[in-house]
């Protein structure tokens, strides 16, 4: 049928003729580049990998080196030069806030990488929905146009029977508002695809008033029966990454509160070279290593490891609670996307049904074996099921990309 035929191409290239056609696969990746959102998640990630870096650096030895140089006198005394110039260098060689503190730059890093999933995974599911919109609005309006023909050749029908005098004139002018309904509906399909297009060009980054491109979305396939297949991708949610994230940094917070309570040793070591006159020179070295032990904060150290370990168990009941939300709406979109699947078939079987229905009362009323009103409500069924039809496959479409952002893809 060719509703039929022309749903299908929801899932296939919408125009094979036009100069480009944009997959949606291309479009994530020229998306994600134009997003202002995605780049500013991509430069958070950027930052949280630097800190990381740094916070790594502070387990190596630091060196660094130092000169000065001073000219002083006094009346009617000749003036003096002075100077000095070195090198420090200090290794750490027993701290738990060192290492703690790289465990939270570390969660800090894969926090920041799932928000930017998060963030990609929100865009994505805009941009697929724009899509099958996209889609499903320009083969609405081919099937406008082919729904206006009919209306006119319908009109024209009426006429010629009205003309004979075997039909009456309530057929012919309802017949004459159809024609003139299905015009305003065309202009209002038009319009919508237009706001669509805008808002695709906006998503990935183009002038609004630019062409939208032909657009292909890829061929939906067969929910699986059930959820377990999808375990992994479930598993490395960035809801549950994030989660996971927070409880690391807490963890590494109690360490470093519960280390405060012990001693800090570092080595350290300098060679200076100093004099009054260049290049005459003396030089000295020095070698040490320092301890601090806390004896006396006034309770702030224990307050602080108690905080830190409540904060710590708080991160993780929030893991547990995010594993449980993340399970039901995966399911909740999972159930939701095996219905859309299911629904397809009905408006499918419908259709086929009205469109068969639709050419034998036509038959029969122009061999005046069936009404006219019959024959108009049969027409008005036909266009609904199409309309319907439509729908449906852009229900289904926008079901799989809901399921895909409640799995984190």
């Amino acid at each position: 049928m060719r509703a039929t035929a022309c749903f299908a191409l929801l899932f296939s290239l919408a125009a094979p003729c036009a100069a480009e056609t944009l997959t949606l696969a291309a479009a994530r990746a020229e998306m994600l580049k134009a997003s202002p959102q995605a780049r500013a998640a991509a430069l958070d990630l950027e930052a949280a990998a630097s800190r990381l870096s740094a916070a790594r650096a502070g387990l190596y030895p630091s060196l660094s080196a130092s000169a000065s140089y001073a000219r002083a006198g006094s009346q009617g005394l000749p003036h003096g030069d002075s100077y000095s110039y070195g090198l420090n260098g200090t290794q750490p060689l027993f701290s738990t806030s060192l290492p703690a503190g790289v465990r939270s730059a570390a969660a800090s890093h894969r926090s920041a990488a799932a928000a930017y999933d998060r963030t990609a995974s929100r865009l994505n599911f805009e941009l697929t929905s724009a899509f099958a919109d996209t889609v499903n609005a320009r083969e609405a309006i081919k099937l406008s146009g082919e729904t206006l023909k009919r209306r006119a050749e319908n009109l024209e029908l009426i006429r010629l029977k009205y003309q004979a005098g075997r039909e009456n004139k309530a057929a012919l002018l309802e017949t004459e508002a159809a024609l003139k309904t299905a015009q305003w509906q065309h202009e209002r399909y038009g319009k919508n695809l237009r706001l669509l297009e805008r808002k695709l060009n906006r998503l990935l980054g183009r002038s609004a008033a630019a062409a939208a491109p032909e657009l292909s979305l890829p061929p939906q396939e067969e929910p699986p029966a059930d959820l377990s297949s999808f375990s992994a991708a479930l598993e490395n949610h960035y809801s549950l990454r994030s989660a996971r994230a927070a409880e690391d940094i807490a963890r590494a917070s109690a360490d470093t509160a519960a280390g405060a309570r012990l001693p800090e040793a570092s080595a350290d070591a300098s060679y200076r070279w100093s004099g009054t006159d260049w290049p005459d020179n003396t030089n000295g070295w020095s070698l040490g290593a320092s301890v601090r032990v806390p004896l006396f904060a006034g309770g702030r150290l224990a307050a602080d490891l108690a905080a830190a370990r409540t904060r710590l168990l708080s991160a993780g009941e929030a893991l547990r609670d995010a594993s449980e939300e993340v399970y039901l709406n995966a399911e909740d979109a999972f159930l939701s996307w095996r219905e859309a699947r299911a629904y397809l078939d009905v408006a499918g079987s419908s259709l086929a049904a009205a469109e068969a229905r639709a050419w034998l009362v036509r038959k029969q009323y122009l061999a005046g074996q069936a009404s006219y009103f019959e024959w108009r409500n049969v027409e008005e069924q036909l266009i609904s099921e199409q309309n319907q039809y439509l729908s449906a496959g852009r229900g289904l479409a926008v079901s799989r990309a809901a399921f895909s952002r409640a799995i984190g893809e």
